[in-house]
Protein backbone atom coordinates (compact mmCIF):
# COMPACT_ATOMS: atom_id res chain seq x y z
CA UNK A 1 0.00 0.00 0.00
CA UNK A 2 1.53 3.14 -1.05
CA UNK A 3 0.60 6.47 1.36
CA UNK A 4 -0.09 10.12 -0.06
CA UNK A 5 3.28 10.99 0.33
CA UNK A 6 4.49 8.44 -2.25
CA UNK A 7 1.52 9.06 -4.88
CA UNK A 8 2.30 13.10 -4.84
CA UNK A 9 6.35 12.61 -5.29
CA UNK A 10 6.20 9.44 -7.97
CA UNK A 11 6.40 10.05 -11.42
CA UNK A 12 2.79 10.54 -12.11
CA UNK A 13 2.27 12.29 -8.97
CA UNK A 14 5.27 14.87 -10.40
CA UNK A 15 3.40 15.35 -13.86
CA UNK A 16 -0.14 16.11 -12.11
CA UNK A 17 1.60 18.38 -10.12
CA UNK A 18 3.61 20.12 -13.09
CA UNK A 19 0.31 19.99 -15.52
CA UNK A 20 -1.29 21.81 -12.62
CA UNK A 21 1.21 24.35 -12.50
CA UNK A 22 1.17 25.26 -16.11
CA UNK A 23 -2.34 25.12 -16.28
CA UNK A 24 -2.52 27.88 -13.54
CA UNK A 25 0.80 30.08 -15.03
CA UNK A 26 -1.05 29.81 -18.23
CA UNK A 27 -4.64 31.22 -16.88
CA UNK A 28 -3.32 33.73 -14.76
CA UNK A 29 -1.06 34.96 -17.92
CA UNK A 30 -3.36 35.02 -21.03
CA UNK A 31 -6.77 35.82 -19.06
CA UNK A 32 -6.78 39.45 -19.72
CA UNK A 33 -4.45 38.92 -22.89
CA UNK A 34 -5.82 36.06 -24.97
CA UNK A 35 -10.43 35.99 -25.64
CA UNK A 36 -10.41 32.47 -25.74
CA UNK A 37 -7.84 31.49 -22.99
CA UNK A 38 -10.24 31.09 -20.42
CA UNK A 39 -11.84 28.66 -22.02
CA UNK A 40 -8.58 26.74 -22.96
CA UNK A 41 -7.48 26.42 -19.60
CA UNK A 42 -10.84 25.70 -17.95
CA UNK A 43 -10.73 22.50 -20.27
CA UNK A 44 -7.41 21.69 -19.01
CA UNK A 45 -8.04 22.17 -15.78
CA UNK A 46 -10.98 19.93 -16.30
CA UNK A 47 -8.98 17.15 -18.00
CA UNK A 48 -6.46 17.31 -15.04
CA UNK A 49 -8.79 17.08 -12.70
CA UNK A 50 -10.22 13.39 -14.43
CA UNK A 51 -6.59 12.42 -14.64
CA UNK A 52 -5.94 12.91 -10.94
CA UNK A 53 -9.24 10.95 -9.69
CA UNK A 54 -8.11 8.44 -11.59
CA UNK A 55 -4.76 8.05 -10.47
CA UNK A 56 -6.17 7.90 -6.71
CA UNK A 57 -9.11 5.75 -7.92
CA UNK A 58 -6.37 3.12 -8.21
CA UNK A 59 -5.44 3.27 -4.77
CA UNK A 60 -8.01 1.57 -1.90
CA UNK A 61 -6.94 3.46 1.02
CA UNK A 62 -3.83 6.05 1.95
CA UNK A 63 -4.09 8.94 4.39
CA UNK A 64 -6.23 11.94 2.39
CA UNK A 65 -4.43 15.47 2.21
CA UNK A 66 -8.03 17.31 2.26
CA UNK A 67 -9.40 19.01 4.75
CA UNK A 68 -12.50 20.63 5.92
CA UNK A 69 -11.78 23.88 4.48
CA UNK A 70 -11.52 22.01 1.35
CA UNK A 71 -15.03 20.47 0.99
CA UNK A 72 -16.20 23.56 2.81
CA UNK A 73 -15.65 25.53 -0.51
CA UNK A 74 -16.68 22.39 -3.07
CA UNK A 75 -19.72 22.64 -1.27
CA UNK A 76 -19.76 26.53 -1.49
CA UNK A 77 -18.90 26.06 -5.64
CA UNK A 78 -20.89 22.92 -5.73
CA UNK A 79 -24.47 24.92 -4.37
CA UNK A 80 -24.24 28.12 -6.42
CA UNK A 81 -23.59 25.78 -9.56
CA UNK A 82 -26.77 23.65 -8.62
CA UNK A 83 -29.01 26.48 -8.04
CA UNK A 84 -27.96 27.77 -10.76
CA UNK A 85 -28.34 24.90 -13.20
CA UNK A 86 -31.58 24.19 -11.59
CA UNK A 87 -32.69 28.37 -12.61
CA UNK A 88 -31.43 27.43 -16.56
CA UNK A 89 -33.30 23.90 -16.69
CA UNK A 90 -36.76 25.64 -15.22
CA UNK A 91 -36.85 28.15 -17.53
CA UNK A 92 -35.40 26.52 -20.32
CA UNK A 93 -32.65 28.76 -21.29
CA UNK A 94 -28.51 28.86 -21.21
CA UNK A 95 -27.16 32.44 -20.11
CA UNK A 96 -26.70 34.93 -22.50
CA UNK A 97 -23.71 36.97 -22.68
CA UNK A 98 -23.60 40.25 -24.50
CA UNK A 99 -21.34 39.41 -28.01
CA UNK A 100 -20.81 36.16 -27.01
CA UNK A 101 -23.83 34.46 -27.27
CA UNK A 102 -25.23 31.44 -25.18
CA UNK A 103 -23.27 29.96 -22.59
CA UNK A 104 -22.87 27.09 -19.99
CA UNK A 105 -21.67 29.39 -17.05
CA UNK A 106 -23.87 27.39 -14.26
CA UNK A 107 -21.28 24.29 -15.65
CA UNK A 108 -18.24 26.11 -14.26
CA UNK A 109 -18.18 26.21 -10.57
CA UNK A 110 -18.67 22.32 -10.52
CA UNK A 111 -14.90 22.55 -13.27
CA UNK A 112 -13.73 24.53 -10.26
CA UNK A 113 -14.52 22.68 -7.54
CA UNK A 114 -12.93 19.57 -9.47
CA UNK A 115 -10.08 21.25 -9.65
CA UNK A 116 -9.43 22.68 -6.23
CA UNK A 117 -9.45 18.95 -5.42
CA UNK A 118 -6.78 18.05 -8.16
CA UNK A 119 -4.51 20.63 -7.28
CA UNK A 120 -5.16 20.14 -3.57
CA UNK A 121 -3.66 17.05 -3.95
CA UNK A 122 -1.17 17.50 -6.72
CA UNK A 123 -0.26 21.11 -5.60
CA UNK A 124 1.93 23.22 -7.30
CA UNK A 125 4.70 26.13 -6.27
CA UNK A 126 3.16 29.40 -5.70
CA UNK A 127 5.89 30.74 -8.30
CA UNK A 128 3.85 29.10 -11.18
CA UNK A 129 0.98 32.06 -9.70
CA UNK A 130 2.99 35.08 -9.34
CA UNK A 131 4.72 34.94 -12.44
CA UNK A 132 1.82 33.99 -14.21
CA UNK A 133 -0.02 36.82 -12.86
CA UNK A 134 2.93 38.96 -13.53
CA UNK A 135 2.73 38.30 -16.86
CA UNK A 136 -0.62 38.81 -17.42
CA UNK A 137 -0.60 42.24 -15.40
CA UNK A 138 2.44 43.20 -17.70
CA UNK A 139 1.09 42.32 -21.05
CA UNK A 140 -2.25 44.48 -19.74
CA UNK A 141 -0.47 47.44 -19.26
CA UNK A 142 1.79 47.34 -22.81
CA UNK A 143 -1.84 46.94 -24.38
CA UNK A 144 -3.50 49.32 -22.88
CA UNK A 145 -0.77 51.99 -23.48
CA UNK A 146 -0.78 50.87 -26.90
CA UNK A 147 -4.59 51.73 -27.56
CA UNK A 148 -4.46 54.85 -25.94
CA UNK A 149 -1.54 56.59 -26.79
CA UNK A 150 -0.88 54.64 -30.08
CA UNK A 151 -4.12 54.21 -31.12
CA UNK A 152 -6.19 56.86 -29.57
CA UNK A 153 -9.12 54.95 -28.15
CA UNK A 154 -11.19 56.67 -25.54
CA UNK A 155 -11.03 53.46 -23.16
CA UNK A 156 -8.43 50.63 -23.16
CA UNK A 157 -10.59 47.17 -23.70
CA UNK A 158 -8.31 44.67 -25.81
CA UNK A 159 -11.04 43.77 -27.99
CA UNK A 160 -13.35 42.28 -24.44
CA UNK A 161 -15.49 44.70 -22.54
CA UNK A 162 -13.72 47.73 -21.09
CA UNK A 163 -14.82 47.33 -17.58
CA UNK A 164 -13.88 43.26 -17.17
CA UNK A 165 -10.92 44.52 -18.78
CA UNK A 166 -9.91 47.19 -16.11
CA UNK A 167 -11.15 45.03 -13.04
CA UNK A 168 -9.32 42.14 -13.88
CA UNK A 169 -6.27 44.53 -14.73
CA UNK A 170 -6.41 46.10 -10.72
CA UNK A 171 -6.39 42.41 -9.68
CA UNK A 172 -3.43 41.31 -11.52
CA UNK A 173 -1.53 44.67 -10.43
CA UNK A 174 -2.64 43.84 -7.07
CA UNK A 175 -1.26 40.27 -6.64
CA UNK A 176 1.80 40.70 -8.39
CA UNK A 177 2.62 43.37 -5.65
CA UNK A 178 2.24 40.53 -2.96
CA UNK A 179 4.32 39.11 -5.12
CA UNK A 180 7.18 41.59 -4.93
CA UNK A 181 7.04 41.55 -1.31
CA UNK A 182 7.28 37.98 -1.42
CA UNK A 183 10.65 37.96 -3.31
CA UNK A 184 11.69 41.20 -1.77
CA UNK A 185 12.04 38.65 1.02
CA UNK A 186 13.93 36.12 -0.26
CA UNK A 187 17.10 38.50 -0.45
CA UNK A 188 18.61 35.94 -2.98
CA UNK A 189 20.50 37.51 -6.49
CA UNK A 190 18.08 34.70 -8.22
CA UNK A 191 15.07 36.64 -7.04
CA UNK A 192 15.88 40.05 -8.00
CA UNK A 193 15.15 39.46 -11.53
CA UNK A 194 11.25 38.77 -10.08
CA UNK A 195 11.17 41.81 -7.64
CA UNK A 196 11.79 43.84 -10.45
CA UNK A 197 9.24 41.79 -12.59
CA UNK A 198 6.74 41.98 -10.41
CA UNK A 199 6.83 45.71 -9.07
CA UNK A 200 7.01 46.63 -13.34
CA UNK A 201 3.79 44.53 -13.50
CA UNK A 202 2.18 45.69 -10.27
CA UNK A 203 2.71 49.62 -11.97
CA UNK A 204 1.70 48.85 -15.57
CA UNK A 205 -1.68 46.27 -14.10
CA UNK A 206 -2.44 49.34 -12.29
CA UNK A 207 -2.07 52.11 -15.03
CA UNK A 208 -4.28 49.24 -17.94
CA UNK A 209 -7.01 49.86 -15.08
CA UNK A 210 -6.67 53.98 -15.00
CA UNK A 211 -6.59 53.73 -18.93
CA UNK A 212 -9.10 51.70 -19.25
CA UNK A 213 -11.63 54.08 -17.15
CA UNK A 214 -13.56 51.65 -15.55
CA UNK A 215 -14.47 53.95 -12.66
CA UNK A 216 -16.47 51.04 -10.36
CA UNK A 217 -13.50 48.96 -9.82
CA UNK A 218 -11.45 52.16 -8.57
CA UNK A 219 -13.58 52.12 -5.33
CA UNK A 220 -11.98 48.73 -4.20
CA UNK A 221 -8.46 50.69 -3.89
CA UNK A 222 -8.48 51.74 -0.70
CA UNK A 223 -9.62 48.27 0.44
CA UNK A 224 -6.85 46.86 -1.46
CA UNK A 225 -4.46 49.30 -0.10
CA UNK A 226 -5.93 48.18 3.09
CA UNK A 227 -5.18 44.43 2.86
CA UNK A 228 -1.57 45.30 2.56
CA UNK A 229 -1.00 45.81 6.65
CA UNK A 230 -1.45 42.05 7.04
CA UNK A 231 0.43 41.37 4.07
CA UNK A 232 3.40 43.28 4.67
CA UNK A 233 3.86 42.56 8.49
CA UNK A 234 7.29 42.17 10.20
CA UNK A 235 8.36 41.84 6.29
CA UNK A 236 8.72 45.30 5.93
CA UNK A 237 9.64 48.26 7.55
CA UNK A 238 6.62 50.81 8.21
CA UNK A 239 9.04 53.24 6.22
CA UNK A 240 8.60 50.84 3.12
CA UNK A 241 5.31 50.06 3.84
CA UNK A 242 4.98 54.13 3.34
CA UNK A 243 6.71 54.27 0.53
CA UNK A 244 4.91 52.00 -1.50
CA UNK A 245 1.89 53.71 -0.70
CA UNK A 246 2.84 57.20 -1.49
CA UNK A 247 3.75 55.77 -5.14
CA UNK A 248 0.46 54.07 -5.17
CA UNK A 249 -0.74 57.51 -4.41
CA UNK A 250 1.48 59.26 -6.78
CA UNK A 251 0.48 56.99 -9.46
CA UNK A 252 -3.32 57.73 -9.01
CA UNK A 253 -2.51 61.48 -9.11
CA UNK A 254 0.07 61.83 -12.05
CA UNK A 255 -2.57 59.79 -14.14
CA UNK A 256 -5.80 61.88 -12.86
CA UNK A 257 -3.36 64.92 -13.89
CA UNK A 258 -2.54 63.86 -17.20
CA UNK A 259 -4.80 64.99 -20.03
CA UNK A 260 -5.10 62.54 -22.39
CA UNK A 261 -5.14 59.31 -19.85
CA UNK A 262 -9.01 60.33 -19.98
CA UNK A 263 -9.12 59.18 -16.01
CA UNK A 264 -9.91 62.79 -14.93
CA UNK A 265 -13.11 63.10 -17.41
CA UNK A 266 -14.21 59.74 -16.64
CA UNK A 267 -14.31 61.31 -12.76
CA UNK A 268 -15.72 63.93 -13.30
CA UNK A 269 -18.34 62.59 -15.46
CA UNK A 270 -19.73 61.10 -12.53
CA UNK A 271 -20.97 64.25 -10.87
CA UNK A 272 -22.59 65.00 -14.77
CA UNK A 273 -24.09 61.68 -15.12
CA UNK A 274 -25.77 62.21 -11.02
CA UNK A 275 -26.83 66.27 -11.68
CA UNK A 276 -28.78 64.74 -15.09
CA UNK A 277 -30.26 62.00 -13.42
CA UNK A 278 -31.43 63.17 -10.23
CA UNK A 279 -32.04 67.05 -11.07
CA UNK A 280 -33.08 66.56 -14.83
CA UNK A 281 -34.56 63.29 -14.90
CA UNK A 282 -32.24 62.23 -17.58
CA UNK A 283 -30.92 58.73 -17.55
CA UNK A 284 -29.58 58.63 -20.64
CA UNK A 285 -25.87 57.77 -19.30
CA UNK A 286 -24.04 55.61 -17.38
CA UNK A 287 -25.12 55.98 -13.84
CA UNK A 288 -28.73 56.56 -14.82
CA UNK A 289 -28.76 53.42 -16.80
CA UNK A 290 -27.51 51.66 -13.86
CA UNK A 291 -30.12 53.10 -11.79
CA UNK A 292 -33.14 52.26 -13.82
CA UNK A 293 -31.35 48.79 -14.20
CA UNK A 294 -31.58 48.05 -10.44
CA UNK A 295 -35.19 49.39 -9.96
CA UNK A 296 -36.16 47.17 -12.67
CA UNK A 297 -34.22 44.05 -11.18
CA UNK A 298 -36.23 44.78 -7.63
CA UNK A 299 -39.38 45.27 -9.73
CA UNK A 300 -38.49 41.35 -11.06
CA UNK A 301 -37.05 40.08 -7.75
CA UNK A 302 -40.69 41.04 -6.14
CA UNK A 303 -42.59 38.96 -8.81
CA UNK A 304 -40.88 35.50 -7.51
CA UNK A 305 -38.47 36.75 -4.10
CA UNK A 306 -37.86 33.00 -3.56
CA UNK A 307 -36.91 31.46 -6.72
CA UNK A 308 -36.35 34.77 -9.52
CA UNK A 309 -38.37 35.09 -12.81
CA UNK A 310 -35.27 32.62 -14.51
CA UNK A 311 -32.55 33.26 -16.85
CA UNK A 312 -35.23 33.83 -19.86
CA UNK A 313 -37.54 36.11 -18.31
CA UNK A 314 -35.11 38.80 -18.17
CA UNK A 315 -35.22 39.65 -21.78
CA UNK A 316 -39.02 39.30 -21.72
CA UNK A 317 -39.51 41.14 -19.42
CA UNK A 318 -37.50 44.56 -19.77
CA UNK A 319 -39.23 45.53 -22.84
CA UNK A 320 -42.45 44.81 -20.96
CA UNK A 321 -41.48 46.79 -18.16
CA UNK A 322 -40.09 49.54 -20.44
CA UNK A 323 -43.50 50.26 -22.27
CA UNK A 324 -45.11 50.40 -18.74
CA UNK A 325 -42.38 53.02 -18.37
CA UNK A 326 -41.03 51.35 -15.10
CA UNK A 327 -37.85 51.02 -16.71
CA UNK A 328 -35.04 52.69 -18.93
CA UNK A 329 -35.52 52.26 -22.92
CA UNK A 330 -31.56 51.74 -22.77
CA UNK A 331 -31.66 48.56 -20.83
CA UNK A 332 -33.44 46.85 -23.17
CA UNK A 333 -29.79 46.24 -24.70
CA UNK A 334 -28.10 44.69 -21.88
CA UNK A 335 -28.20 41.10 -20.81
CA UNK A 336 -27.25 41.56 -17.26
CA UNK A 337 -28.53 43.99 -15.06
CA UNK A 338 -25.14 45.25 -14.34
CA UNK A 339 -24.81 43.95 -10.61
CA UNK A 340 -24.08 40.54 -9.48
CA UNK A 341 -26.63 40.77 -6.35
CA UNK A 342 -29.61 42.56 -8.03
CA UNK A 343 -28.48 40.19 -11.34
CA UNK A 344 -28.84 36.92 -9.18
CA UNK A 345 -31.97 38.63 -7.13
CA UNK A 346 -34.00 38.76 -10.24
CA UNK A 347 -33.21 35.51 -11.95
CA UNK A 348 -32.69 33.56 -8.90
CA UNK A 349 -34.31 35.05 -6.21
CA UNK A 350 -33.12 34.42 -2.58
CA UNK A 351 -32.60 31.24 -3.37
CA UNK A 352 -29.94 32.11 -5.85
CA UNK A 353 -28.72 35.17 -3.47
CA UNK A 354 -27.56 32.83 -0.63
CA UNK A 355 -25.80 30.48 -2.51
CA UNK A 356 -23.59 33.74 -3.73
CA UNK A 357 -22.98 34.75 -0.27
CA UNK A 358 -21.93 31.65 1.02
CA UNK A 359 -19.66 31.57 -2.01
CA UNK A 360 -18.22 34.69 -1.25
CA UNK A 361 -17.95 33.94 2.52
CA UNK A 362 -16.55 30.61 1.88
CA UNK A 363 -13.49 31.88 0.58
CA UNK A 364 -13.34 34.98 2.32
CA UNK A 365 -13.43 33.03 5.54
CA UNK A 366 -10.82 30.14 4.75
CA UNK A 367 -8.19 33.46 3.40
CA UNK A 368 -9.10 34.89 6.85
CA UNK A 369 -7.80 31.50 8.73
CA UNK A 370 -4.70 31.44 7.10
CA UNK A 371 -4.05 35.01 7.73
CA UNK A 372 -4.30 35.26 10.64
CA UNK A 373 -2.78 31.51 11.80
CA UNK A 374 0.19 32.09 13.77
CA UNK A 375 2.48 29.09 12.64
CA UNK A 376 2.56 30.45 9.12
CA UNK A 377 4.65 29.92 5.91
CA UNK A 378 5.85 33.07 4.23
CA UNK A 379 3.95 32.24 1.00
CA UNK A 380 0.79 30.55 2.62
CA UNK A 381 0.31 33.64 4.66
CA UNK A 382 0.88 36.16 1.33
CA UNK A 383 -1.25 34.00 -0.36
CA UNK A 384 -4.34 34.62 1.84
CA UNK A 385 -3.67 38.16 1.64
CA UNK A 386 -3.62 37.56 -2.48
CA UNK A 387 -7.24 35.73 -1.81
CA UNK A 388 -8.80 38.00 0.50
CA UNK A 389 -7.89 40.66 -2.25
CA UNK A 390 -9.66 38.54 -5.10
CA UNK A 391 -12.88 38.47 -2.61
CA UNK A 392 -12.96 42.12 -1.72
CA UNK A 393 -12.78 43.29 -5.53
CA UNK A 394 -15.02 40.91 -6.80
CA UNK A 395 -17.52 41.94 -4.62
CA UNK A 396 -16.83 45.33 -5.14
CA UNK A 397 -16.74 44.67 -9.46
CA UNK A 398 -20.06 43.45 -8.94
CA UNK A 399 -21.68 46.38 -6.65
CA UNK A 400 -22.00 48.03 -10.59
CA UNK A 401 -21.38 45.34 -13.23
CA UNK A 402 -22.52 41.44 -13.44
CA UNK A 403 -19.16 40.20 -13.49
CA UNK A 404 -20.42 36.62 -12.79
CA UNK A 405 -22.27 37.50 -16.27
CA UNK A 406 -18.76 37.93 -18.03
CA UNK A 407 -16.67 35.18 -19.60
CA UNK A 408 -13.43 36.77 -18.09
CA UNK A 409 -14.82 37.84 -14.69
CA UNK A 410 -16.29 34.57 -13.43
CA UNK A 411 -13.65 32.76 -14.74
CA UNK A 412 -11.57 35.38 -13.06
CA UNK A 413 -13.18 34.57 -10.12
CA UNK A 414 -13.38 30.84 -10.14
CA UNK A 415 -9.55 30.40 -11.69
CA UNK A 416 -7.94 32.99 -9.31
CA UNK A 417 -9.41 32.04 -5.81
CA UNK A 418 -8.98 28.29 -6.67
CA UNK A 419 -5.63 28.76 -7.65
CA UNK A 420 -4.71 30.78 -4.64
CA UNK A 421 -6.34 28.52 -2.26
CA UNK A 422 -4.65 24.89 -4.18
CA UNK A 423 -0.71 27.15 -3.78
CA UNK A 424 -1.31 27.76 -0.34
CA UNK A 425 -1.06 24.23 0.47
CA UNK A 426 2.41 23.82 -1.19
CA UNK A 427 5.12 22.62 1.13
CA UNK A 428 8.63 22.56 -0.17
CA UNK A 429 10.38 19.08 -0.59
CA UNK A 430 12.35 19.10 2.52
CA UNK A 431 9.31 19.89 4.35
CA UNK A 432 6.99 17.67 3.17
Amino acid sequence: MKCMQSVQQGKTGRILTFLNGVIIFGFSASLVLIPQAHWWFGLAALVSAFLAGSVLAGYKKYPFVLTGDDYKLVGALVLFGSVWWWNVLDSGSLPWVADEGFHHLYLWPFIAAFFLLSARVFTPSPHWLWIGVCCGALGAGMIAIYERVVIGQSRADNGINAIPFGNLSLLLSAISLIAAIYYIQKRRQPYYWLVLLAISAAFLGFLASLLSGTRGGWVSIPFIIALLAPATKNLITPKARNLTIVFIVLTIIVAIAYPPSGVWLRLVSIFDDAYRYFVNNDANNSLGTRLEMWRAGWVMFIENPVFGVGEKSIQKLLPLLISEEIAYERGVVFPQLHSDIIDTLARRGLLGVISLVLLYAAFALVFIKKMLQENYQLHSRLLAVSGMMVIVAFFDFGLTQSMFRDLRGFSGFLGFSVAIWACSGHRPRTQS
